[in-house]
């Protein structure tokens, strides 16, 4: 059985997730969470402009820090995600972290890199603890900025992705050409 019925279906619904992605000025890596009762957005290893989706308010994370962060007693955690790709397609790429597949709302994390390097690492940032799917998109030609088009190629986890507390699960995601 083929996925292309499955991936076409979800690309229909993919509207819903990839808007409250973000793209950092100069080219780095954004990520936007919808934590939306703490506006916390958590720590990690990935370097880039975090935004705020309630306030609008960016702030820019530094190297080094480790772990997911806390809200009150609620321990955050983060998902580490390795996309790859070996072809010649080039484009926008987008993470996201959503809690139904196919995706029925916006994603709780997301992450963009404008014109990322293959193997490329991103970090979903500030999830609390529950199941996750996660989907990879890049957006070929960078014409399709709010949902995927026809062209462009998907990659997602099949089964979702458990958040425990603060722990931070390793997902690897492959791009592939049709």
């Amino acid at each position: 059985m083929s996925l292309q019925p499955r991936l076409f279906a979800l690309l229909c619904t993919l509207p819903l997730v990839l808007p409250l992605v973000g793209c950092g000025d100069d080219g780095d890596a954004t990520t936007a969470s919808t934590e939306a009762s703490t506006g916390s957005t958590g720590g990690g290893a990935n370097t880039g402009t975090q935004t705020d989706p309630t306030t609008g308010e960016a702030s820019t994370t530094g190297e080094g820090s480790t772990g997911g962060s806390t809200t009150g007693e609620l321990k955050l955690g983060d998902i580490l995600v390795t996309v790859t790709y070996e072809g010649m397609q080039t484009g926008t790429l987008s993470l996201a972290a959503v809690t139904s597949f196919p995706p029925m709302g916006p994603p709780l994390a997301a992450v963009t890199e404008k014109m990322p390097a293959f193997p490329f690492s991103g970090t979903l940032k500030g999830l609390e603890p529950r199941d996750y799917y996660v989907v990879a998109v890049l957006d070929v030609g960078d014409n399709n900025p709010q949902s995927p088009g026809p062209e462009d190629l998907l990659a997602f986890t099949p089964m979702p992705v458990t958040i425990v507390g603060d722990d931070m699960p390793m997902v690897s995601l492959t791009l592939v050409d049709p």
